[in-house]
C-alpha cells in the first residue's frame, strides 16, 4: 500500500478497539519509550509494513516513535499525514 494514499481499510483499522489494545501491547513492548531517542511521553506507532494489520510484530512491521521522531521519518518519505491517524499515550 502507498504510504502517500491511505486506503480507507487503513483508516478504518486505526480507529479500531483492536487497534486501540494493539498499540497499547506495542509501546508496553518496547519498553513504554521512543525506539529513536528514548523518550517517554507522546509515544505513536510507526507502521514500517501494512501487510500483517492486526498481528504487527515490533520491529518487523512497527516501531514506537515519540511524536517528534515519527514526524521526522514521515517527512524525510514525503508524507505530510501527521493528524487524526497518529494515536499517543
Amino acid at each position: 500500500m502507498a504510504h502517500n494514499r491511505i486506503s480507507q481499510e487503513y483508516r478504518d483499522y486505526l480507529k479500531s478497539d483492536d487497534w486501540k489494545e494493539r498499540r497499547l501491547i506495542l509501546i508496553e513492548e518496547a519498553g513504554n519509550m521512543c525506539q529513536e531517542c528514548g523518550a517517554t511521553e507522546k509515544l505513536q506507532v510507526h507502521h514500517l509494513k501494512y501487510d500483517n494489520l492486526g498481528a504487527e510484530e515490533l520491529g518487523i512491521d512497527v516501531e514506537v516513535d515519540c511524536r517528534g521522531c515519527h514526524r521526522i521519518k514521515e517527512l524525510e518519505k514525503g508524507n505530510d499525514l501527521y493528524g487524526e491517524y497518529n494515536q499517543e499515550i
